[in-house]
């Protein structure tokens, strides 16, 4: 059998002590020089990359570059595996050391800052001079790794957050199930008439309170949306149907139907799966366990977010970066292309994490969806990846001296401790925050 040349690369790290780039997401691992991860011996050019997955996830992505070697015999490729924690400190800490590797996973908020610090590549150029493949992205996808003009790296996987519903809870409680384009008002309502306060149970788990979720049911209702951009914020804005979305959750969050603000619970799907919880709001991502490991009793389904006039989605993207120290552009963009296409054709089948970002392998992506009998799930992300896009939280370095605003404000309207005024106070702190950066 032939050995195959993807190698997973253990890697002894050094501790680097960098001063601060980044949002603090990040990894310290030391592998060779940057100069030398996309170098050539031997007649072939050798090209690194790190993943933060799962071993189980990284053995299938190896497997899947099998293809790509044969294809291109004059490339060798080498996988880095990282660990998920403190990535972000530790790609910092490579990249100031001249140690990243070729390519490397990254969230988009990351790819911005380190972009702007002028220590990423600009695949602009290359972008630009192929149309075909970009233009197969969802929409917006490309754009959310780009700013100022250049294009910091590309989408690879995409998250969009809906909500899993159990059909039996719905049955009995003769509520119509969910579909796409059901309200606000319907969504809330249901949670109320599923909600148990003798057994302290919510009717809706909500995983998040905080501007850019209230933000969609602005946008949706026709007002302005809370942050005026994704990639470079000029402005906050507190608009009326803003405040009408913030005193609709806070009625139903006062009276018991859906979780409050800072409610804690252990293993949320866990209780899902129990039958003990009639909605979540979840990533999609969720559905992977759900549809290995959700007993037979528990009949689950899922629904878009939300409407109140026209759909809307927040875009939260995964993907790939590579240092601005790369010797060999041409090599490295040839395995980027790899992974954002063949690679996850190949994957996502066995691990339905999330859809590719690329248009063409995400229906590998639903193809599995749809034959393990979830076609509600492939139809609700999928239209959500094609709805209106909004920002799910501050990409920018100011983010930092931002959220404190959001953090001391927000959760405490909701839950009745400040005045729904005090949202407009919140937003002229961040526009004045905005204004330095």
């Amino acid at each position: 059998m032939k050995r195959s040349r993807v190698l997973i690369m253990l890697l002894m790290i050094m501790t680097v002590v960098v001063s601060g780039c980044g949002n603090g997401n990040g990894n310290g691992n030391g592998s060779e020089s940057s100069s030398d991860n996309s170098s050539e011996a031997g007649g072939k050019t050798k090209v690194t990359f790190m993943t933060w997955e799962g071993q189980d996830m990284n053995n299938k992505i190896v497997e899947a570059m099998k293809t790509f070697e044969e294809q291109n015999p004059d490339i060798d490729v080498e996988l880095i595996p990282s660990p998920i924690d403190d990535y972000g400190t530790k790609i910092n800490a490579m990249i100031s050391a001249k140690e990243a590797p070729d390519i490397f996973m990254v969230g988009n908020d990351m790819a911005i800052n380190l972009g702007s610090d002028g220590v990423l590549y600009d695949w602009k150029k290359e972008t630009d001079a192929d149309p075909d493949f970009i233009s197969q992205f969802f929409p917006g996808s490309v754009e959310a790794y780009s700013k100022d003009g250049k294009q910091y790296g590309l989408p690879g996987l995409l998250n969009v957050y809906g909500i899993f519903y159990n059909k039996k809870a719905f049955t009995d409680a003769g509520i119509a199930e969910p579909k796409a384009g059901w309200t606000y008002t319907e969504m809330l309502e249901a949670a109320q008439k599923l909600s148990n306060k003798d057994k302290k149970q919510f009717g809706l788990f909500m995983d998040a309170y905080d501007p850019f979720v209230f933000s969609l049911y602005s946008v949706s209702a026709g007002g302005a949306p809370f942050a005026d951009s994704i990639t470079d914020v000029t402005k906050v804005e507190i608009s009326p149907q803003f405040i009408e979305g913030v005193e609709l959750f806070k009625k139903y969050a006062q009276s018991g139907a859906i979780t409050p603000p800072d409610y804690k619970v252990d293993n949320v799907m866990g209780i899902f799966k129990a039958g003990q919880l009639p909605m979540a709001r979840q990533g999609q991502w969720v559905a992977d366990d759900l549809i290995r490991n959700a007993s037979d009793s528990v009949d689950w389904g899922f629904a878009p977010y939300p409407v109140v006039n026209s759909e809307t989605s927040t875009l939260d993207a995964v993907g790939w970066a590579s240092p601005a120290t790369i010797k060999n552009p041409a090599a490295v963009w040839k395995v980027l292309k790899y992974l954002d296409g063949e690679m996850y054709t190949k994957v996502l089948p066995e691990t339905p994490v999330a859809p590719a970002a690329f248009q063409p392998a995400a229906k590998a992506y639903f193809d599995k969806l749809n034959s393990s009998g979830h076609e509600d799930l492939a139809k609700g992300v999928e239209s959500m990846l094609n709805a209106d896009k909004q920002p799910i939280r501050f990409l920018e370095s100011f983010s930092g001296k931002a959220n404190p605003f959001v953090d001391a404000t927000f959760k405490k309207v909701i839950k009745g401790e400040l005045e729904t005024s005090a949202l407009n106070d919140m937003a002229d702190k961040i526009n004045n925050v905005i204004s330095k950066k």
